[in-house]
């Protein structure tokens, strides 16, 4: 009678040592969230997330995919752009992806060529660019009848941080697509039906890497060339690679979870149109990445520092000095195990949040002292009973 009315008192210990936890961690956000002298702090906070090793570091093997191929425009004027999409268009690609954008006039004749260009071929996709409340598109002199077209926006939240995420479909009554997505649809990678079901939220990238797991071609070997047998059938996007020296180019590039340095990123390191490239790879495998919801995280989180708790006090109960030994080693045993779940889940394209997982159980373990502390003061104004007792 006496072990199970023990057992009663340590899950009931573990419960409330458990929401305990959680009321201080959450005091301890509020805290750091709020306090000015902790912006430097939050912010590269912010621009860390644990399964970015997964990316930096490859962990998943790295796929080269030939029927996406990018195109380096360089800085070419009008003209050479215009050949090199004859030139391209000519091999039969299933899309022409221009990201691109036209916004001016220039030079009467040259801007014809281009004009007559876009005209002649029906498989391209431009681009446009929403500047908070106004749009920045092609010039009204290179807009199609019917242009396909979509949003080249990476960035979510108009902040100059890591892109992680991209959404596919904005707007209820009038749509709008993003570059990748309808590439994707003009290429039958996608249904519309699809775009509207799955893409109207926000979507972690499934990278697979930099500009390397692409084919890729400067625009000189374009208009050098009378015949490229790889962009048959493929996705062609024309886009900015650097014109010259790229360690110290940073032209339309963006900070991603490709880069090596995890915290403390100096250069961005991946140019937008190998962004696209990644999210157009994805859309063309359909394999989207699976977000755990936050509010699922939390859950699993409670639970999982439910028991590490319990457990913890255990050890606790029969021996507090093994326990102080031994809980920075389990500490780091947790974090460990934890991460690399992650990582695993990850490659199986399930996303998770793993770090207030991690945190919390980390915490609870640290709170077992303090939680006893409370339960002695309790004990003694109130006879209050504790399995730590």
């Amino acid at each position: 009678m006496k072990k199970i009315l023990h057992n009663k008192l340590l899950y009931r210990d573990a419960l409330l040592c458990t929401v305990m936890t959680f009321v201080v961690a959450g005091l301890l956000y509020f805290a750091f969230v709020n306090l000015s002298i902790l912006d430097p702090f939050e912010r590269a906070f912010k621009d860390f997330k644990f399964t970015d090793i997964f990316y930096s570091k490859r962990f998943n093997k790295e796929q080269r995919n030939d029927k996406i191929i990018i195109v380096n425009i360089k800085h070419s004027d009008r003209f050479q752009i215009a050949e090199a999409i004859n030139t391209i268009a000519e091999q039969n690609p299933k899309v022409i992806g221009l990201d691109i954008i036209f916004k001016e006039r220039k030079q009467e004749f040259i801007d014809s060529i281009l004009k007559n260009t876009l005209h002649r071929h029906e498989n391209i996709v431009t681009a446009y660019f929403n500047d908070n409340d106004s749009i920045i598109n092609n010039h009204d002199y290179f807009k199609l009848n019917a242009e396909k077209k979509g949003f080249i926006n990476l960035n979510l939240k108009g902040q100059n941080t890591v892109i992680r995420e991209f959404i596919g479909v904005k707007g209820e009554d009038e749509k709008e697509y993003s570059f990748a997505t309808k590439i994707a649809l003009e290429a039958d990678f996608i249904t519309e039906e699809y775009a509207l079901k799955e893409l109207k939220k926000p979507i972690p990238i499934n990278y697979i890497g930099n500009k390397d797991v692409f084919l890729n071609f400067e625009i000189e070997e374009v208009l050098s060339s009378d015949k490229i047998p790889a962009f048959k059938d493929a996705v062609v996007l024309l886009g900015y690679l650097s014109d010259g020296n790229e360690a110290y180019d940073i032209e339309d590039k963006h900070f991603t979870p490709l880069n090596e340095a995890w915290v403390g990123r100096a250069t961005p390191d991946t140019y937008g149109v190998v962004i696209h490239a990644n999210i157009l790879n994805m859309l063309s495998q359909k394999s989207l990445m699976y977000r755990i919801s936050v509010f699922s995280t939390y859950v699993l989180a409670f639970v999982l520092c439910f028991f590490s708790i319990f457990f913890g006090m255990k050890i606790y109960k029969r021996n507090s000095f093994v326990f102080d030994i031994t809980e920075k080693l389990v500490q780091l045993i947790i974090s460990v195990v934890f991460l690399y779940l992650a990582l695993v889940l990850l490659q199986v394209n399930i996303y998770i949040n793993v770090v207030p997982i991690i945190l919390l159980c980390l915490l609870g373990l640290e709170m077992i002292d303090y939680y006893e502390h409370l339960v002695i003061q309790l004990n003694k104004k109130y006879g209050w009973e504790s399995h730590l007792l």
